[in-house]
């Protein structure tokens, strides 16, 4: 008995990979017992439902634009690959409609477009099932070119066919060693894995939460199956899946920025991806820090939320008050700063470089002006320290 018993942990440890494991798609996430982290996360992403039911439609629109900006930008830079924000800008503004009088479409590329397009219609179709088809679509939408970020040509459009195994490695410092931190399955194998994964995912949407989300997430990165794209695509499905929880259209907090702004969550992205994939941790590790990343992005979001809540009430209580072009260009720059916004220093130094082409006395008589008109109140008053600060009276 006792043999028998030690050959079945000879055997399972010989099994390195997640898809290599018994456990491999038959997770019970039912069974997660850090019930705190999911009744946390809920909550922190029911405060900014309540925080946007204030904003008007055209305020909301905006507030989403940003947050697609601050989404598309950052699970691009997480894989390597910068993208150009006035070309992310443009496609958003070209996409949900917002497109300002006299917009020039020169800033607009393909790689900005297809990558808009898929996160687009991740969350505002996420009713629509999953399937290999939309996958497909998606995946190429990322490579418009046919080539990757170094210039190589790749297979888009469908799963991957090489018969040389999929890595995920790093390379040393010295570049003298290669560091594996997970071979995903041959493949040969990776349709059948992807119609059981999607079959799941469509079986499932009917009782969406976070905590399938998180399962989402982690299943299809670990079957890796394009040849590129496997990281922002799998975000891309987390981005549904929490829409499908939320039964939102509406993406109002950003994953991929939360984990480029929070290191400390870079790292146990990469660090639990491993362990779990590896089996050196059970997949509630995995389900934990989603839960973490769900719950940081909302607090996030709120704070972001209830600045520009204090701008639209700002300008509000403005309306009525004669202000010259320069003065609304510096209030909008100071207002923009968000929740830093106290410590950006108004005085006449700042309000003329921001401004730009005018004299130092006309910095000063335009705050004077603003100071008497109580848009902004004195800060300090003695010398060279003198200066101003947005009347808080005025942003609530």
């Amino acid at each position: 008995m006792k043999g028998s018993n030690l050959d079945v942990i000879e055997s399972e440890m010989t099994k390195v990979w997640a898809w290599q494991r018994n456990d491999w798609g038959v997770w019970d996430v039912t069974l997660f017992a850090d019930s705190s982290s999911l009744e946390s996360a809920v909550r922190a992403v029911s405060r900014i439902n309540v925080l946007s039911s204030q904003f008007t439609k055209k305020d909301k629109v905006a507030a989403e634009a940003k947050f697609l900006e601050e989404e598309s930008i950052q699970t691009s830079y997480i894989e390597g690959k910068i993208l150009d924000r006035d070309s992310v800008r443009s496609s958003i503004a070209r996409k949900l409609g917002i497109l300002p009088v006299g917009h020039s479409s020169k800033h607009r590329t393909r790689d900005a477009d297809g990558l808009i397009e898929t996160l687009i219609d991740a969350t505002g179709n996420y009713v629509e099932p999953l399937s290999h088809e939309r996958l497909f679509r998606w995946q190429a939408s990322l490579f418009p070119s046919g080539r990757d970020e170094h210039g190589y040509p790749i297979e888009v459009g469908g799963y991957r066919t090489s018969s040389e195994e999929m890595k995920v490695v790093s390379i040393s410092n010295k570049g003298q060693k290669e560091f594996v931190h997970y071979i995903a399955p041959p493949s040969q194998s990776v349709h059948g894995e992807m119609e059981r994964f999607i079959l799941w995912f469509n079986s499932t949407s009917r009782s969406p939460n976070f905590l399938r989300a998180a399962m989402a997430t982690y299943w299809f990165v670990s079957i890796h199956p394009f040849e590129d794209g496997n990281g922002r695509i799998c975000r891309v499905i987390a981005d549904m899946a929490v829409a499908q929880a939320e039964k939102s259209t509406s993406r109002l907090y950003s994953l991929s920025n939360t984990l480029i702004e929070d290191k400390h969550l870079l790292n146990r992205y990469y660090e639990t991806l491993e362990q779990c994939q590896k089996g050196t941790e059970p997949i509630d590790k995995w389900l934990g820090f989603f839960l973490d990343v769900i719950q940081a992005s909302a607090e996030r979001a709120e704070i972001s939320l209830d600045d520009i809540l204090k701008k639209v009430t700002f300008w509000d209580a403005c309306r009525n008050t004669q202000l010259s072009e320069r003065q609304k260009k510096y209030l909008n720059f100071v207002l923009d700063k968000g929740s830093f916004w106290k410590a950006t220093k108004i005085d006449r130094k700042n309000y003329k470089d921001i401004v730009g082409g005018i004299s130092p006395a006309t910095a000063k008589r335009d705050l004077q002006d603003l100071a008497g008109k109580e848009v902004l109140i004195t800060k300090d008053t003695v010398g060279r320290n003198a200066g101003y600060e947005i009347n808080p009276e005025l942003l609530c």
